[in-house]
């Protein structure tokens, strides 16, 4: 289950080379490739970097609105402006290719666009969490598999934010923000004990289904939740939300294999939302009687 909504807040990404094909063409390619068409200027290309250019290709969706004309990108090819302020984070913008060409622009802070279209999924994952053992001989610290819903968020379609650490080279600045705020990789979720929450999560019914609302990091994201989902955040006593950029949560939420690898690579930072009387010892994940 997906939702994608408008949001006035910061910004997060764009990207990929056009090629000789027609516009028809394009939009055929970007359907069956799953990518949306962008085109880049040599200016942020060289910049940037070949590497941070190519890995934007998936970070923008059709249901992300160009900031000039606030029309759904839809499958029209695109065109990508990078915005640098004075503390050199660089805030990539799509535009459709008819509405502004691809340039780079010295600005302040101030003056960058702060409306954002986010997407979101839910589904219900297995990972390997720190855990505190009581039984016998096995007090202390240790890991167990624990199966937990997972709130999925891209969290901006049509912009994204890189920070320069050299000529041609640039990182990614908003899962830096991200990790700065409390997510880490699953790695380190199997090391923490107890989690550390991230930002907080709760549930509520509207018009005969289960909406999971997440805020963290300064934003709000809700999705559909199913309702064994449901029962099980209640049981467990939260959620975690899952921030990428690489890829679609609707995709990764029903192809668990895709999830599990992304997830490994540490393409998805993980971050605990208790619900309202979540963190209460008796239900908090981690823990073993």
């Amino acid at each position: 289950m997906t939702v994608a909504m408008r949001l006035a807040a910061t910004a997060s990404l764009p990207l990929m080379a056009s090629t000789g094909l027609s516009r028809l063409d394009k939009a055929a390619e970007v359907l069956v490739a799953g990518v949306l068409v962008l085109d880049i200027a040599d200016d942020i290309r060289l910049r940037l970097g070949e590497p941070t250019v190519t890995a934007l290709a998936h970070r923008f969706g059709p249901e992300g609105r160009c900031l000039s004309c606030s029309g759904r990108f839809g499958v029209a090819p695109l065109s990508v402006r990078a915005y640098r302020d004075h503390v050199g984070i660089i805030t990539l913008v799509a535009y459709h290719a008819g509405c502004a060409g691809s340039v780079w622009v010295d600005v302040g802070p101030e003056t960058l666009p702060r409306q954002e279209t986010w997407t979101a999924a839910v589904t219900s994952i297995s990972l390997p969490l720190a855990v505190r053992r009581w039984l016998g001989r096995l007090r202390g610290p240790g890991v167990r598999d624990q199966l937990l819903p997972i709130l999925l968020v891209h969290p901006s379609l049509e912009m994204t934010r890189v920070r320069q650490v050299g000529f041609g080279e640039a990182v990614n600045a908003d899962m830096e923000g991200y990790s700065q705020a409390g997510f880490a990789d699953a790695g380190a979720l199997a090391r923490t004990y107890p989690l550390r929450p991230a930002g907080r999560a709760w549930l509520q019914a509207s018009r005969g289904a289960v909406l999971l609302h997440v805020r963290a990091a300064g934003r709000a994201w809700f999705a559909p939740i199913p309702r064994p989902a449901a029962v099980l955040a209640t049981a467990r006593g939260g959620i975690l939300a899952g921030v990428i950029c690489d890829r679609d949560p609707g995709r990764l939420a029903t192809d668990t294999g895709h999830l599990e690898h992304a997830i490994a690579k540490g393409e998805v930072l993980l971050g605990w939302a208790p619900l309202p009387g979540g963190q209460d010892e008796r239900r908090e994940p981690g823990r073993l009687c």
